[in-house]
């Protein structure tokens, strides 16, 4: 059985003062190389999405906002992009099972869209998914944080909601 890591839009256009303190957070777990994979998305947004049309939403049309934020770009190495919330779709689906990864741990911006939106559409395709609070964060502030939590306690079950640290000598207890 194999586990990966997705993290979820750490772009520069999604930083601020309610999600940087995330940026650091996810570089010292990923300097612990306790994942078999590391998978990383990077959502594009264009003038004619439904953000841009229905939400008057124009963040993340340039390039420079787009890029992963530097320092945790020395990390990846697998990038899907995406134009919606979600990174469940059927290239990352055939990866994963092309892998036999079973049990996927989710994080990044913003928890209660992007996020849940995948962790939940990762469940709904049979694949165990954790959601990891300590390493996610929302643009939204602590509301839709805790929004997100709640959502996801009940779609994916409270057991699969991570709010401590992970490490070496915690980590395989989600495994089982």
């Amino acid at each position: 059985m194999s586990f990966c890591l997705f993290v979820i839009d750490i772009q520069n256009g999604f930083i601020s003062e309610n999600t940087k303190h995330i940026i650091q957070r996810i570089k010292s777990l990923l300097d612990q190389d306790i994942f078999e994979y590391v998978i990383f998305t990077r959502f594009i947004n264009s003038f004619e999405s439904p953000y841009v049309k229905y939400l008057n939403w124009y963040g993340l049309l340039s390039e420079i906002d787009q890029r992963i934020v530097s320092e945790i770009e020395p990390f990846v190495n697998k990038v899907f992009d995406k134009t919606i919330y979600t990174a469940c779709n059927v290239e990352t689906i055939t990866f994963i099972k092309e892998r036999n990864i079973q049990t996927i741990f989710v994080c990044g911006i913003d928890s209660e869209a992007c996020v849940l939106k995948t962790a939940v559409d990762f469940f709904e395709s049979n694949i165990r998914s954790y959601f990891l609070e300590y390493y996610s964060a929302s643009n939204g502030g602590d509301n839709c944080q805790k929004a997100a939590i709640l959502v996801l306690s009940q779609l994916i079950g409270v057991n699969h909601i991570i709010t401590e640290p992970i490490n070496r000598n915690n980590f395989n207890k989600y495994l089982c």
